[in-house]
């Protein structure tokens, strides 16, 4: 589920997006191991920044905003939260 939006603000310069993402638990069938995984639930948002003069855009986000550690498969690493910055240039 997303609500998000990529113009608003002075001269619709201000953008945002958050993404609620689901997995339901479900048995998961490996060489490891055999067994049932449980449920995540997790939160991704960025919001962004429009710099018409110079054709940019910064946008600063995360997955996972509030990095609650889960697995995907028996073996598998752990996933967590992963936080950037980011500047685009001539996108526009």
């Amino acid at each position: 589920m997303a609500f998000n939006n990529s113009g608003f603000g002075k001269n619709n310069r201000l953008g945002f997006s958050v993404v609620y993402r689901w997995t339901n638990t479900f048995k998961y069938e490996g060489t490891f191991a055999v067994g049932q995984m449980p449920y995540t639930r997790t939160v991704d948002a960025v919001v962004s920044y429009k710099f018409p003069a110079v054709k940019s855009l910064v946008k600063l986000g995360a997955t996972n905003l509030f990095n609650k550690y889960y697995r995907t498969g028996f073996g598998n690493p752990q996933i967590g939260g992963l936080y950037y910055i980011s500047f685009g240039w001539n996108v526009f």
